[in-house]
């Protein structure tokens, strides 16, 4: 018993420990934008905005911060929330975006705002913690591709550490702004397009089956693929290979004509001939060669 009430004494220590450094900490943070999906189908794209100290000993309780990221018009428009992380609710207000049209970009704020008192809060560390997720129209860009920034400066990305205020340690936080560590944007992210290989074939008899053989092979799925002969094969994420059963009358080689995926057209890989083989009416060996002599 003396043991385990030692042991629970040193737990609890180190985690108020732990709680007051991070509450004292000077911290310095790194902050990246995550992409996460495309859904061409709906013109949209969703990305995730993540945050972690830098080193432990740079551990902090999140106060109020502003993510400030920046898009071209042309790529990207319509944010709106998807989802909200680990700085919404509880100690925090719900997570909020403002933005701030411009031309030819765009600027998105998305905003923590801690509420509890006595520096309580979430806290920072070295594990990354997603603050939000962001849904982007992506309508009216043919290729999908984007660039998101997240801004140093001019307007800048802001975050503060939440501590407790000494003359009231019952009453509201305080904050103090912190330094940037890295902020890492995306750039030229663009959609993934489906692959897929087409193989088999062989040598079959007249009027036999000969079986092709339609693969992906980056899972860029669902993808809709032409082969010659005008032979439809759709490929989807619970089949992504597909047999299919060909019976040409002649020596065929087939081919992929056409790939596309959600997001557009894709590539198509290999080749599969078929020979075939038309059997005699008289085998040779099976024949007895019949000699006629006309007697005058």
């Amino acid at each position: 018993m003396k043991k385990f009430f030692t042991f629970s004494f040193f737990a609890v220590a180190l985690f108020f420990s732990a709680l007051l450094q991070a509450q004292n900490s000077p911290g310095r943070y790194e902050v990246r934008l995550v992409h996460g999906a495309y859904n061409c189908a709906k013109d949209s794209v969703v990305v995730c905005v993540e945050i972690r100290a830098t080193s432990p000993d740079s551990a902090f309780v999140m106060g109020n911060a502003n993510f400030l990221l920046i898009y071209q018009n042309n790529q990207l428009s319509t944010p709106v929330i998807r989802s909200r992380g680990a700085f919404s609710g509880g100690s925090y207000a719900t997570m909020t975006i403002t933005r701030t049209d411009g031309d030819p970009t765009s600027a998105l704020s998305i905003n923590v705002v801690n509420t509890d008192i006595g520096g309580a809060g979430t806290t920072v560390d070295t594990n990354w913690k997603n603050i939000g997720c962001i849904a982007f129209s992506t309508a009216g860009n043919t290729s999908k591709c984007y660039n998101l920034t997240l801004s140093a400066s001019n307007p800048a990305t802001i975050v503060t550490r939440a501590y407790e205020n000494p003359g009231d340690p019952e009453g509201v936080s305080l904050t103090q702004e912190i330094t940037q560590g890295t902020l890492t944007s995306i750039t030229n992210q663009c959609p993934a397009n489906p692959t897929v290989a087409l193989s088999g074939g062989g040598t079959i008899n007249s009027g036999e089956n000969a079986t092709l053989t339609v693969t992906s092979q980056n899972n860029v799925l669902p993808a809709q693929v032409t082969l010659s002969g005008n032979i439809q094969v759709t490929l989807t994420a619970q089949e992504p290979t597909k047999n299919i059963l060909v019976s040409p009358n002649t020596n065929t080689t087939y081919e992929i004509v056409s790939v596309t995926g959600d997001c557009g057209a894709g590539t198509g890989q290999g080749t599969a001939t078929v020979s075939v083989t038309i059997p005699q009416n008289c085998p040779p060996a099976k024949c007895i060669p019949i000699v006629t002599r006309i007697v005058k």
